[in-house]
């Protein structure tokens, strides 16, 4: 009997030794613990350009990222609007906020391919703050020499962008200088 019990206990002890060895429904799976950085990111002359965000996480020892395509080129056109305001700002002695107005107007005015003349008086109304009508009458007028319309509606502009008159006259010149002067319009 001491001989049967211990056949018995061998036999119960490879089993369940062979049993454990099966990996198939039991075993430990590696998922990487996933983190969030950003790093500072420098042009070659060593100025801040802005910051480079990944989704990162240890592989094998080694440090692997992951870029969101669709967030990368939202930071580039954020940067881009983020860059055009500082110019305006700059040359116009805008404030940031109107700069950025200005900048996000230019930008969502230039992605239109076919430009309607609806277009066009909404690009012109959001920008300055004036009715486009009457944007189209004094320019009308400008044209035949009369600038005294073109110049209230400059003022007006100019008091939109809390700036001085010059600024503004140079800020329309630099956006629409070829236009005005194909039309014979000289502020």
């Amino acid at each position: 009997m001491k001989k049967l019990m211990t056949k018995a206990l061998a036999v119960l002890a490879l089993t369940t030794t062979f049993v454990s060895c099966d990996s198939s429904n039991t075993g430990y799976y590696y998922e990487p613990t996933y983190h969030y950085n950003c790093y500072s990111v420098y042009d070659y002359w060593g100025y801040y350009v802005g910051e480079e965000c990944y989704w990162e996480y240890y592989s094998n020892g080694e440090l692997v990222k992951e870029k969101d395509i669709a967030e990368i080129t939202g930071d580039i056109e954020t940067h881009k609007i983020e860059r055009m305001a500082s110019f305006y700002a700059d040359k116009f002695e805008l404030s940031t906020e109107q700069a950025m107005k200005v900048a996000k107007n230019v930008k969502d005015f230039s992605a239109l391919e076919d430009r309607s003349e609806e277009d066009i008086a909404d690009f012109a109304e959001q920008l300055y703050g004036v009715n486009p009508s009457s944007i189209v009458s004094a320019v009308g007028k400008a044209q035949v020499g009369q600038n005294a319309e073109l110049d209230a509606l400059i003022e007006e502009a100019s008091s939109n962008f809390n700036t001085s008159k010059e600024n503004t006259k140079a800020l329309i010149k630099e956006l629409h200088g070829s236009a005005l002067e194909a039309n014979g319009i000289n502020l």
